[in-house]
């Protein structure tokens, strides 16, 4: 029996020139901001057709490895986490209970944050965050405002941990986070997220991660109960997703 190769299809050939792209980029260390060659000449040098190698850079694109200008060089782009994020809140807004799960998952990694927040804060990121809860309580009335504040003062802890995974992993999470805080401030007012963010600060100061992680938690489960609260008086067809 004659054994026969199978035909490379165009679309082979593209995810062949976006790998090759990757490993020219990443494991290449080529800086952000770099011209690549022209877009004939790095066809040439994949073995692929023009035609493939316009596809791959837009699938690089849109995973956010390059940049492409019109009448500009393709450039390598800048670290971003856009693209994941975008994919994840594509995913979770499918989820019928989609602010609930993004609360359960962010016990488990809010917790750790702030226990190594606890343990590397500056004192000029205490100050910062300090400054915070003094915005929230001075402008309790404006609900949008607070829900920056309370962002703020959660993105300042993770910078305090000094682990850049942390915020990467939160960044994908940005804009549902900030749609779940908004929900949870509607129903449990102002007064209760000061207080507990006060608590966190507290523990913080004191240099004691175990008191930070407790404090987080009661914090968080502050979240889900308001959550829970909203999911009750949804109507039905609607679900809990804001």
């Amino acid at each position: 029996m004659e054994l026969k190769l199978p035909k490379v299809q165009a679309i082979d050939k593209v995810e062949f020139a976006v790998e090759a792209l990757h490993k020219f980029i990443v494991e290449g260390n080529i800086e952000p901001g770099t011209d690549l060659p022209p877009e004939n000449e790095m066809a040439k040098q994949i073995g692929v057709s023009k035609f493939s190698m316009r596809e791959a850079l837009r699938v690089a694109q849109s995973q956010g490895l390059i940049e492409i200008s019109q009448g500009r060089r393709t450039k390598v782009a800048d670290v971003s986490i856009k693209p994941a994020a975008g994919l994840m809140n594509l995913i979770m807004r499918r989820s019928k209970h989609m602010l609930l799960e993004l609360t359960e998952a962010r016990q488990s990694l809010e917790c750790e944050i702030v226990r190594f927040a606890a343990i590397r804060a500056t004192d000029k990121q205490i100050e910062a965050m300090a400054q915070t809860l003094e915005d929230l309580n001075n402008h309790r009335h404006d609900i949008e405002y607070c829900v920056d504040k309370d962002i703020e003062f959660h993105d300042i802890m993770v910078q305090a941990t000094n682990n850049r995974v942390f915020g990467i992993m939160l960044e994908s999470l940005a804009e549902l986070s900030r749609e779940s805080r908004l929900e949870t401030l509607r129903i449990s007012g102002i007064d209760k997220p000061i207080k507990e963010h006060r608590a966190i600060l507290e523990a913080i100061k004191a240099r004691d991660p175990e008191n930070a992680v407790i404090c987080m938690q009661k914090h968080l489960q502050t979240a889900e109960s308001s959550l829970k609260e909203m999911a009750k008086n949804l109507n039905p067809g609607e679900t809990a997703a804001g």
